[in-house]
């Protein structure tokens, strides 16, 4: 007899779902230069395919946020903020990172 797993519920794999849009990346385009922001939208639109670059793009562009919160005194786009650290915390659950 084959053993399986039926006893353990089957989480998904980590997905390549990322949780920033072109909308929320242009939020950040205002404060971020154009050469960073171009290799930012790259990072992401890859991430999107390999789900091993979901979690490096996701922490970077939430070390961007933060720069441009700091560099503001204060969040510019707490919607967006708060999206990343959702994602970032639930990818902490899938895979124990």
């Amino acid at each position: 007899m084959e053993a399986t797993s039926s006893s353990e519920p089957e989480k998904p794999a980590i997905s390549g779902e990322m949780v920033l849009g072109p909308v929320d990346l242009g939020e950040l385009a205002r404060w971020v230069p154009k050469k960073e922001m171009a290799l930012l939208v790259e990072i992401c639109d890859r991430a999107r395919r390999d789900p091993d670059l979901t979690r490096p793009a996701l922490l970077l562009c939430s070390a961007y946020g933060e720069r441009v919160a700091r560099m503001l005194d204060q969040d510019p786009f707490p919607a967006v903020t708060r999206k990343l650290a959702e994602r970032l915390r639930r990818l902490r659950d899938e895979s124990g990172l």
